[in-house]
């Protein structure tokens, strides 16, 4: 689903404020993959999100989803297929319109429903019941008015009513508090598995990384250190630095 072969990116090339982003990174997903990728600040996490989504164009390198090559592909084509959730829950939501507008918006695949039946209320009120945060009860409140944990409830819904081809997790959960955070990422497990959407979850908590992934991506200055089954990365790390981690 996701193959990105030799990517580099470097900003301000020749200059005192020169920084290598990515170095030379290989990735490749199959459909369906749930992979967790962590590494400290500067590590080239949200870099190689930018890269996939079209932020920028690499240095070098090819990104292919789908067997489609967008590596020269604008970032407003690539959106269509591929979803991102940002660790600010302000993103990815309009706060002046209502839990429902919002979902409609969500649910009109790129455009807005035409009109709002009484079946579409029915099946948004059961979806906002699974994530057993009360949203269900509030669907004409604005979005506005929620917090930052039930705002980010919300993102995570509307980026799986129409499911993407890639889901792109930006700790999502980075500005939530303990206990939906615990509720939020097993529900997330559960969707992702269920939807067969494959997905990249950056984090920096090593217990959600074993706990979601089904593999774990360790990222050092942009490149990959070490990639395999929680399992594989916990008992066997490849170096002193994959071993911090643990």
């Amino acid at each position: 689903m996701l193959k990105l072969s030799h990517i580099s990116k470097t900003f301000n090339p020749g200059t005192v404020n020169e920084k290598v982003a990515i170095r030379d990174l290989s990735l490749h997903l199959e459909k369906g993959d749930f992979a967790t990728i962590i590494g400290s600040n500067g590590a080239g996490k949200s870099t190689m999100f930018n890269a996939i989504c079209g932020d920028f164009l690499t240095d070098s390198g090819s990104v292919v989803l789908d067997g489609e090559d967008i590596t020269f592909l604008p970032q407003h084509a690539r959106a269509k297929n591929i979803g991102r959730l940002y660790q600010d829950p302000m993103r990815g939501t309009a706060p002046g319109m209502t839990i429902l507008e919002n979902l409609a918006l969500a649910a009109g695949q790129g455009g807005w429903l035409s009109r709002i039946s009484k079946s579409d209320k029915q099946r948004f009120r059961e979806q906002l019941a699974l994530l057993d945060i009360g949203l269900e009860d509030r669907m004409n409140h604005p979005v506005g008015l929620l917090s930052g944990g039930q705002r980010q409830a919300l993102t995570l819904l509307m980026a799986t009513m129409n499911p993407p081809k890639l889901l792109l997790l930006d700790e999502p959960f980075a500005a939530i508090d303990a206990k939906i955070r615990t509720e939020l990422r097993s529900w997330l497990k559960d969707m992702i598995e269920k939807l067969g959407i494959t997905s990249i979850f950056v984090t920096h908590d090593q217990d959600e990384a074993i706990e979601v992934a089904d593999e774990i991506i360790i990222t050092n200055r942009g490149r990959i250190e070490q990639k395999g089954t929680p399992l594989e990365v916990y008992q066997n790390p490849d170096t002193a630095f994959t071993a911090g981690f643990f």
